[in-house]
């Protein structure tokens, strides 16, 4: 009797490991590729740059990215406008929340997902903005950290210390966009009461002076998300991909913002 459930025991405990070593595989796999894209590219340095699917630690399911793989490591695109697409960023709050776009081409990758690949539990991440001119200047800036918060939270911004050629746009002066929460048509959190732009006053910077989705502090000078515009009319607008630190007047031929990701100390 007693040897018999013993061997009944020694099944179950058997069984029980055999079924959490299945559901760490499926856990571990579910066709995702690593983490983010610079996992990716700590596990194999030859990497190439394309569309990867990933799954960032503490997320329940993966998605799909494009991850731009550099000599110093692997780049997660999560936003591209260079009006290729003709892709339309006035957007409500619902749209920048998932995503929009096509991944490999211009696209917003979605405010969950920017939360997911910035809150990963042993990583720290990073933000790279490249930025263009119809006149084939190119500049960038690079934030040491970078995170968006929870949808609990508006998807507020952080970011730190910076270094590049396109300067702070997000802080300069009195404007700090540094902490803001995230605004759309639809649901306005940019503490703009009464803003002024030359001799235009409005309430509202993403549904009056910008006509996008994005981090603004009583609008401020960094807006990525603005209205595309074309080489012969893309200068002397406040509703365009805008970059005041690098650009004053001018609406920006392309922007790319990357994340990269990298084990915490």
């Amino acid at each position: 009797m007693n040897f018999l459930l013993l061997n009944q025991i020694g099944c179950l405990l058997l069984l029980g490991f055999h079924v959490q070593y299945v559901i760490a595989q499926v856990d571990l796999s579910q066709n995702a590729q690593g983490y983010d894209c610079s996992h990716i590219w700590e596990r194999n340095n030859d990497s190439i740059s394309g569309i990867y699917t990933i799954k960032p630690l503490g997320a329940i399911a993966s998605f799909q990215v494009f991850c731009e793989m550099k000599a110093d490591g692997g780049w997660t695109l999560i936003q591209r406008h260079d009006g290729q697409d003709g892709l339309l960023f006035n957007r409500v709050w619902a749209d920048y929340k998932i995503g929009f776009g096509n991944i490999s081409g211009e696209h917003w990758l979605g405010l969950d997902q920017m939360y997911m690949l910035t809150n990963q539990d042993g990583r720290t991440s990073k933000l790279l903005i490249s930025l263009g001119t119809f006149e084939g200047n190119e500049a960038f800036s690079l934030y040491s950290s970078f995170r968006v918060g929870p949808q609990s939270n508006l998807y507020q911004l952080s970011v730190g210390e910076y270094s590049g050629s396109a300067g702070d746009a997000f802080r300069v002066g009195n404007s700090n966009q540094d902490g803001s929460y995230f605004s759309t048509k639809d649901k306005d959190n940019d503490k703009c009461i009464s803003c002024k732009i030359g001799d235009t006053r409005f309430a509202s910077c993403s549904r009056y002076q910008s006509s996008s989705g994005w981090w603004f502090g009583s609008c401020g000078n960094a807006n990525l998300n603005g209205q595309w515009r074309p080489e012969e009319n893309n200068v002397g607008w406040a509703s365009s991909v805008y970059w005041g630190t690098y650009r004053t007047v001018e609406s920006l031929k392309y922007s790319k913002m990357f994340v990269g990701n990298y084990p915490s100390i």
